[in-house]
């Protein structure tokens, strides 16, 4: 186990926020665009953190998981690989909005677009495992099975 590995265990245990990395968010919206372009306005950066993630991030993580691997299962065709592989790659940036927003709302097309933009390919497959090693399995599969229950009473 390297120190890095040792370094995102002990920061899941004690739930720490970690940094990810400082992105120029993209403009939310037409107007805010065309005033950046004009320079009236500056773009706007963000230090993304990773906190400890709700049931609902837990929830909303693990459908977009079995999407990926869904995703990914589906038998392509050479001329389809880009398009695959650049909606995964879309697919992973939404997955870390959605765990660096950890909110029970929808995550903001900006924030996405900003880290589909701003993280390289293999920033995105680190977070993406760091976020899944935070994801609380046990606790997603107990309430599914609660409210499983519940349902069939």
């Amino acid at each position: 186990m390297t120190k890095e590995e040792k370094d995102g265990i002990l920061s899941v245990v004690l739930d720490t926020p970690t940094p990810l990395k400082r992105v120029k968010l993209a403009p939310k919206n037409r107007i805010e665009q065309f005033l950046i372009f004009l320079k009236i306005k500056r773009p706007t950066y963000e230090m993304l953190y990773l906190s400890g993630l709700k049931l609902s991030t837990n929830y909303r993580l693990t459908a977009i998981s079995n999407g990926l691997i869904l995703e990914s299962a589906k038998m392509g065709e050479m001329d389809k690989f880009m398009e695959i592989y650049h909606h995964n790659v879309y697919q992973m940036a939404g997955y870390i909005a959605a765990a660096v927003h950890n909110k029970n709302e929808e995550t903001p097309r900006y924030l996405i677009q900003s880290i589909a933009d701003e993280f390289t390919n293999e920033e995105l497959k680190i977070t993406v495992r760091d976020i899944y090693r935070r994801l609380d399995v046990q606790s997603f599969f107990d309430s599914t099975a609660l409210v499983r229950s519940l349902s069939l009473m």
